[in-house]
């Protein structure tokens, strides 16, 4: 209540109080609407609304703006390479409606940007997002004990837990936003900050992407780096994942049978080491060797944003690839990134990350305190040995928009604290 209270007593940037509520349920929905029909689409939707009308209304106030430039800066990095990749668009059409569709997305920013830059405003995001994971790994406990969640959704026939999903978006998504759950509440509530972190994790363990897991560790290991504890605080955190796999393993024995059966089928075959690398990673190398030679084709421009899907049956190399008539995405934001808008594009990405680390160094320790949950779960995505899902998908860029966003905003409260 007290934090509500303080939602009305400092004005937002530009933003009536009414609407500034309902843009955080709007934000807050980009999670929480994840499992049902449209997912992130229509709260995204409904913030680009948002972002076009105080685009209008002030818009000589907002190209003044520090945050809104620093988004802007980044929109069109991203924004431009798509426009680039026309000349050599596998899909004209596909591509002219990816970049329609990621036009809305600056929109929605601005709206995000505003938002964000109060500094009450976070701490509410943080406190809403936690009531949703708390209700996630709930559900995902109901779905483990009783075979199906409250909404019927039943486990996989191998015994992955998923949760409120028909896939395994819910781990990802939990760990996106996990690190704004902890760091909220660890300073005055210690024991929930890491009873969140615990069950997050056992669930992601539970869905059984090795990927989801590799994330966790990630995250604690960068966590641990930027707080720069004692060797004991290391060793303790660091038995996290094993407590956590091993209890995955416990709770779940079908599921570690279904992955140890796997890794013994990958072992006993008589394969090359390419072969046993790409079983092992459940085909991923198949995917990178096909976008790398999508690349290969147009290096400077790509072959046209929202085409890797499209093109991928041109381009595969291998007559045994198992995605040839049923193409995926790349499992690397790297990779098809590149292989869609090219060395444009794979340059426009990195500047960013330089003007993100530039940013934050800039920054106040009291400001690099309040964007470090945001720059964690970024820095773990978008590290470059990974395998995440890529940008430009609508159920996921939403998210990726939010931490970006409060990133940026977060930077600014120190500067920027009132009404511009």
């Amino acid at each position: 209540m007290h934090a509500i209270a303080s939602l009305h007593q400092d004005k937002p940037l530009g933003i009536p109080q009414a609407l500034a509520h309902i843009c955080l349920l709007l934000a807050v929905m980009i999670i929480a609407w994840s499992p049902f029909s449209g997912g992130a689409r229509l709260p995204t939707l409904l913030l680009a609304i948002v972002g076009a009308g105080l685009l209008l209304a002030r818009f000589s106030d907002l190209r003044k703006h520090r945050a809104v430039c620093r988004w802007t800066a980044v929109f069109l990095l991203l924004w431009l390479p798509m426009w680039l990749s026309l000349l050599h668009a596998f899909d004209v059409k596909a591509t002219l409606a990816a970049i329609a569709w990621f036009s809305l997305m600056y929109l929605a920013g601005l709206a995000l940007i505003m938002l964000l830059q109060q500094a009450t405003v976070r701490p509410l995001l943080a406190r809403w997002l936690s009531w949703v994971i708390a209700l996630w790994i709930m559900d995902s406990a109901i779905q483990y004990l009783f075979g199906v969640d409250v909404l019927g959704m039943p486990k996989t026939p191998e015994g992955r837990i998923t949760g409120m999903f028909s896939d395994l978006h819910q781990g990802i998504l939990m760990l996106a936003v996990l690190p704004l759950i902890f760091y909220h509440w660890q300073p005055k509530y210690g024991w929930l900050a890491w009873a969140m972190l615990l069950g997050a994790g056992v669930v992601v363990a539970l869905s059984g992407a090795r990927g989801y897991v590799y994330i966790y560790l990630l995250m604690l290991l960068l966590g641990l780096w930027r707080s720069q504890p004692s060797w004991k605080v290391w060793l303790l955190v660091l038995a996290v994942p094993l407590v956590v796999t091993l209890c995955s393993s416990f709770l779940n024995p079908q599921l570690a049978k279904y992955k140890l059966q796997n890794t013994q089928a990958i072992a006993a075959a008589e394969q090359s080491a390419f072969e046993r690398v790409n079983h092992a990673l459940s085909y991923r190398l198949n995917l990178w060797e096909t976008g790398l030679r999508m690349w290969q084709a147009e290096p400077i421009t790509g072959i046209g944003s929202n085409n890797y899907k499209r093109a991928y049956a041109q381009y595969t190399s291998r007559a045994d690839d198992p995605f040839a008539h049923n193409p995926t995405h790349s499992h690397n934001i790297y990779v098809e990134w590149l292989a869609e808008t090219g060395l444009v594009g794979g340059l426009g990405l990195v500047a960013i990350v330089v003007l993100c680390v530039r940013w934050f160094r800039q920054a106040t320790v009291a400001d690099q305190s309040q964007a470090w949950p945001y720059a964690l779960p970024l820095m773990v995505l978008y590290f470059p040995v990974n395998t995440t899902q890529p940008m430009l998908v609508p159920w996921w860029f939403p998210v990726l928009l939010l931490l970006a966003c409060a990133f940026i905003a977060s930077l600014e409260r120190s500067q920027d604290d009132h009404p511009t």
